[in-house]
């Protein structure tokens, strides 16, 4: 791609995956404005980059000025993005279990105070309504898999503000939301406010202890698993195995995301690797599927 020999170098992986198709407009926005430097520097990039490729590469140029529009529309991506960033390393591994988790609390405390919607998908850029409609999107996934019903109880481990508490509440019998940052619970309170089957609770991070056995139909783990990852690959074959532990017998363990590491081929391995000791099934070790997510899909059964 020559076109990007005259763009700034700190944004040309962003740019190459976007021009590629192989990252949502919106996640490549995210990208893009997590290296800008300034409000408004993401959008000249965009458009120097459309303008260079459009003639050589139409369909790239279409993918460039998707990101563009995107872009545009949301002014606010600029400061949400690096303000939810602020502090959150995700290179940095924690020297103990319990050093990560007590960091990535505090990260979280303050991401949900600068942006609620930003901290639990910058992806949806500060957007509430882009954020609705990739929740929306995970949620078809798990009805399309018969995941769900008024019959079954999920768990739904690191839930953040609770979006996905109100999205399921109406389709499943309960389902309890964990996190371990107390200021996302607090946040989660609110949004799910009314809703009788829905219990939300601020945890440890070690391990799935306020559970008992086979008290679920449906282990959640939405984005989850980076930042246990990140605190310790015991820390998260903990989870899977206390996932295993709390799943009832025919049970699914969901997984968006098992790290940021940027290695598909060694996530699948590892999650592999973990549900072969927690005695758990893998029943689908997807590719990338969602359309305003890039998000890696594993699918585990008890």
């Amino acid at each position: 791609m020559s076109w990007l020999d005259a763009l700034p170098q700190r944004f040309h992986a962003a740019l190459a995956r976007c021009a590629r198709g192989d990252a949502p407009a919106n996640v490549a926005v995210m990208q893009l404005q997590a290296e800008a430097m300034r409000a408004g520097e993401v959008e000249s990039v965009l458009a120097a980059a459309t303008a260079a490729c459009r003639e050589g590469a139409p369909a790239d140029a279409a993918r460039l000025h998707a990101a563009l529009v995107l872009a545009h529309a949301n002014p606010q991506a600029f400061a949400t993005v690096r303000g939810v960033l602020e502090g959150a390393e995700h290179g940095v591994n924690a020297p103990t279990p319990e050093a990560g988790v007590a960091r990535w609390a505090q990260v979280f405390d303050a991401a949900v105070r600068r942006s609620p919607e930003g901290s639990v998908a910058l992806y949806a850029l500060g957007d509430s309504a882009l954020l609705q409609a990739a929740t929306d999107e995970v949620v078809a996934l798990l009805r399309r898999e018969r995941l769900l019903g008024l019959d079954r109880d999920v768990l739904d481990v690191g839930c953040g503000i609770g979006r996905f508490e109100v999205a399921l509440a109406p389709a499943v019998r309960s389902i309890f939301g964990i996190d371990v940052s107390s200021e996302m619970i607090e946040a989660a309170r609110c949004r799910c406010c009314g809703a009788a089957n829905v219990t939300l609770l601020a945890t440890t991070g070690r391990d799935l202890s306020p559970f008992a056995d086979a008290s679920f139909d449906l282990v959640l783990a939405v984005d989850a698993f980076p930042y246990l990852v990140q605190s310790g690959a015991a820390l998260a074959a903990t989870h899977v195995r206390e996932a295993a532990r709390v799943l009832r017998r025919g049970g699914r363990f969901v997984l968006f995301n098992f790290s940021y590491r940027g290695d598909d081929d060694l996530d699948r391995a590892d999650v592999a690797g973990l549900a072969r000791e927690a005695a758990l099934d893998i029943v689908r070790n997807r590719e990338r599927e969602l359309a305003l997510w890039d998000a890696l899909v594993f699918e585990l059964a008890r």
